[in-house]
């Protein structure tokens, strides 16, 4: 093949567009998964539960042992689908993967947030629907932890 085919430019064309659509996917993913992870180990820390050499998966199955009441077995579905969609992100599976794992977020999503919020879930983009699913989790995960510690400090 001539290095001037025309055929050439128009794959590196398309090869550009994929890294790019990629790059956003794989950057907002794994940023969103860090926070809500860091997230769960200032849970777990605070808790004084052991969590160095745990999965994300393990981290969630040592918290949800905590039963606090801030933390909803909704919650717990989107941030399980969440970790199902980092996964499946990070370990590179086939786009169709990808595509139903973003779907199984989009739908714990759904079923978690008030009714009056599903439209706004539904218009989003990907990127903005997963920033949107990891971010609500940590925040009530955060709320958790200060709720924990608060708690330990009247005890004292």
């Amino acid at each position: 093949m001539d290095i001037n085919d025309p055929r050439l430019e128009e794959a590196h064309k398309n090869m550009v567009e994929r890294v790019e659509k990629y790059d956003e996917r794989i950057v907002t993913v794994l940023k969103c998964h860090l926070t809500a992870e860091q997230a769960l180990d200032d849970l777990l820390g605070s808790a004084s539960r052991r969590w160095k050499r745990r999965s994300f998966a393990g981290k969630i199955d040592v918290v949800e042992k905590l039963f606090l009441p801030e933390l909803d077995p909704p919650m717990w579905a989107v941030l399980k689908a969440g970790n199902d969609l980092r996964n499946a992100v990070a370990h590179g599976h086939k786009e169709g993967t990808v595509t139903q794992r973003m779907a199984d977020l989009r739908k714990a999503l759904l079923a978690w947030v008030p009714p009056e919020q599903r439209p706004g879930v539904e218009a989003m983009t990907d990127p903005q629907m997963v920033s949107t699913a990891f971010f609500q989790c940590a925040s009530f995960i955060v709320v958790a932890t200060d709720r924990l510690i608060e708690k330990h400090k009247r005890k004292k």
